[in-house]
C-alpha cells in the first residue's frame, strides 16, 4: 500500500485585520509554496449540498470568489466555466480520496473541533483521540493531500488564523505543522475594524462590513492572540514563531528568513521581490480582505501607522487602556 509523505503546512493565526492575507500571498509567490488563504471556510461554501448546511448560519454562507476571479461554489455555478477550475480540481480529488457521503458531514466535524470553545476539548484529544476526532483527521487530511496533487507543490499556507484550527491540525496524523503567531499593533486593529464596507463582489468585498466599537475589538484583538500564545506553547518551540506585521512590512528580508529557517526553505527571492516593492502576483486564494482582489500584492509600509491619525487622542488612549498590557509584551509602545 502506497503511503503518502506526511503534507506540511505553515498556519498563520491571530487577529483579522493582522496582514495574514499580505503575508499569505508573498508566500504563495514562491514556487515551493501554495497559498490557499482561510481555506477553513471553504467547504462551507457550494462544497457540500445545501440540506447539510441547514444547521449553519445563513449569514455564513456566502458565494465566494476566487482570486482568480472565478466561483468557489463549484457545485452550484451555471457552467463549469464560471467555477475557479484549481478549487474544481481539488475537490473532485478530494471526493476520489474521500466519498461523497461522508465529505458532506465535513463543517459538522468543523465545528467540532475548529471552534475557539473547543480549545480545552482539543487538550482531551492530544492525549486519545476520539472516533469523532479521526473523523475529522482522516478528511482533513485527505483535503491537504488533494491541494498538494493538485498543486504539485511540497508546502501548504493556511491563514484561517483561528487558534482552535491551528490546534486541530497539530495533532492530525500526517499533517506536518507549523505556525506563525502574526501579530498587529491592537490599535491599528481597533482602525480597521471601525472601517464601514459595503459589500462589492468586484472590489473584493463579499458581504457589508459594520463598524466595530473599541471595547469589541479591543476584546477579540486580547483574547486570539492569548489563544494563539497558548496553542504555540502547546507546540514545539522549532514548530512556531511569532511575527509582527510592523516588522514584516518595514523588514520583509528579515521577516521572511525567519519563516524560511522555521519551514526550512529558501526564501531569499520572494523577500527581494518584497523589499524592492516589485508587485507579486495572487494565485488562488480563499477569503481575507480586498487586497487579494486586485490580483498584485505590493507592500505599504505607512498603512502600519494609519492608527495615528485615524483614532482621537481620547481614543488612542482608551484603547491602550484595554490592550496596552499585553502590547506591551509584543514590544509595542505607547
Amino acid at each position: 500500500m502506497h503511503i503518502e509523505t506526511p503534507v506540511k503546512v505553515l498556519q498563520i493565526t491571530g487577529m483579522a485585520r493582522s496582514g495574514s492575507t499580505i503575508l499569505d500571498l508573498v508566500l504563495g509567490t514562491h514556487p515551493s509554496i501554495e497559498s490557499v488563504g482561510e481555506v477553513g471556510n471553504l467547504i462551507r461554501n457550494g462544497w457540500i449540498s445545501h440540506e447539510s448546511l441547514r444547521g449553519i448560519d445563513p449569514k455564513k454562507l456566502r458565494v465566494p470568489i476566487c482570486t482568480c476571479g472565478k466561483r468557489l461554489d463549484v457545485l452550484y455555478v451555471a457552467t463549469p466555466d464560471e467555477a475557479c477550475p484549481f478549487w474544481s480540481s481539488v475537490r473532485r480529488e478530494w471526493v476520489e480520496r474521500t466519498d461523497r457521503d461522508s465529505i458532506e458531514s465535513y463543517p459538522t466535524l468543523q465545528g467540532a473541533f475548529e471552534r475557539q470553545r473547543r480549545l480545552p476539548r482539543l487538550l482531551y484529544e492530544k492525549r486519545r483521540l476520539s472516533a469523532l476526532f479521526r473523523s475529522y483527521a482522516r478528511l482533513t487530511l485527505a483535503f491537504f493531500e488533494s491541494i498538494r496533487a493538485v498543486s504539485g507543490k511540497p508546502i501548504i499556507v493556511d491563514s484561517s488564523k483561528t487558534p482552535a484550527r491551528a490546534f486541530a491540525l497539530s495533532i492530525v496524523p500526517g499533517i506536518d505543522l507549523y505556525v506563525v503567531h502574526l501579530v498587529r499593533d491592537g490599535r491599528g486593529v481597533i482602525t480597521s475594524h471601525r472601517k464601514i464596507l459595503k459589500k462589492d463582489t468586484h472590489a473584493g468585498i463579499m458581504w457589508d462590513h459594520k463598524a466595530h466599537p473599541i471595547w469589541r475589538s479591543a476584546v477579540r484583538w486580547t483574547s486570539l492572540n492569548l489563544a494563539s500564545e497558548g496553542v504555540c506553547m502547546q507546540l514545539s518551540p522549532k514548530r512556531t514563531m511569532r511575527l509582527r506585521y510592523e516588522d514584516f512590512v518595514a523588514d520583509p528580508n528579515s521577516a521572511l528568513e525567519r519563516i524560511g529557517s522555521l519551514i526550512d526553505l529558501d526564501l531569499t527571492d520572494v523577500a527581494n521581490a518584497a523589499s524592492s516593492g516589485k508587485p507579486m502576483q495572487a494565485g488562488h486564494n480563499i477569503g481575507g480582505n480586498r487586497t487579494k482582489k486586485s490580483t498584485m500584492i505590493t507592500l505599504r509600509p505607512e498603512l502600519a501607522e494609519e492608527w495615528k491619525t485615524a483614532l482621537s487622542p481620547t481614543e488612542q488612549r482608551l484603547s491602550w487602556m484595554l490592550i496596552g498590557w499585553l502590547m506591551r509584551r509584543y514590544g509595542y509602545d505607547r
